[in-house]
């Protein structure tokens, strides 16, 4: 008999062309279906593995969610341990496996509740340090609540750009200083964050108004194109669904954020600044993911 598990997975996109399987690309979703394979829980030639959200090349992900169907017996001798640690000796250390659970059979992976997104704007180029929390924390006010977000997405023919954003809020570090926003909604349309990112970029350079912002909401069949932020720096942080109660409690633990905001340097030495940037970023999910595997 088959039971379906689902299962939390962590992952930096580097190297990945996204979360989605893809013919003759390295993704996330296709090493966890090779490992599969491997483990013979699944056969060539099949797609087992479905994941909540869908991140593009270069996005990390702290939480998201998969599920698979598993024969009960091999669950019933490994538990959630064995689920974790047989995935995790057959993938990348890139992508981490850290909780599972037994689900219903007709659990919809897709149907979370909610996403909630982190973008890093300090580490954008050209983003002034006299930024302050209020100013940062009135843009993040304009994207709550229902809006046509056609100019702050890749535009994609039949499907609504209509979405309701849950909460927007400036993210800090342990100063109090800011490392960038959070964003937490029912769904996202594409690009959607990364077009945030970059409005809020254009605010704080001067470029835009927050009145700019509101327009382009407010009149969605205008197009005006404030421009797409880099995907390094985006991370899906957690994702809410009432089908996996566990591993949502799960992803509620505590842990030191290991990321502090600082004025990156201009001209060449800014590409020197971002590599170690990107390591703090590895080091950020790595700490979530241990965190997590140390609580089970």
């Amino acid at each position: 008999m088959a039971i379906r598990i689902a299962f939390a997975v962590g992952y930096l996109g580097r190297g990945y062309s996204g979360s989605q399987v893809q013919p003759n690309v390295p993704t996330v979703q296709g090493e966890l279906e090779e490992a599969l394979i491997r483990l013979q829980w699944c056969k060539h030639g099949t797609h087992p593995v479905t994941l909540s959200s869908r991140t593009d090349g270069g996005v990390d992900a702290r939480m998201n969610i998969g599920s698979f169907n598993l024969p009960s017996q091999i669950w019933d001798d490994v538990g959630e341990q064995g689920i974790i640690t047989a995935l995790n000796d057959q993938v990348p250390t890139n992508i981490r496996v850290w909780a599972a659970q037994s689900v219903d059979l007709d659990l919809r992976t897709r149907d979370a509740s909610s996403r909630t997104y982190l973008y890093r704007l300090q580490a954008l180029d050209g983003w002034p340090s006299t930024v302050s929390v209020s100013s940062l924390n009135s843009w993040c006010s304009i994207f709550l609540g229902e809006h046509n977000f056609r100019n702050f997405c890749r535009f994609q023919e039949g499907r609504s750009t209509v979405k309701r954003v849950l909460s927007c809020e400036p993210w800090l570090d342990a100063n109090g200083d800011i490392l960038g926003f959070s964003i937490e909604a029912e769904g996202f349309v594409w690009n959607q964050v990364r077009r945030i990112a970059s409005a809020m970029l254009g605010m704080a350079k001067g470029q835009f108004t927050q009145n700019d912002i509101l327009q382009a909401l407010i009149s969605p069949d205008v197009p005006v194109d404030f421009g797409r932020a880099e995907p390094e720096w985006l991370t899906l942080w957690s994702v809410e669904h009432t089908g996996t109660p566990y591993l949502c409690s799960q992803s509620k633990i505590d842990f030191n954020l290991p990321l502090v905001a600082e004025t990156p340097p201009t001209g060449r030495a800014y590409q020197l600044w971002v590599d170690k940037a990107r390591g703090e970023q590895d080091q950020l999910h790595q700490a979530a993911w241990l965190a997590h595997l140390n609580s089970n």
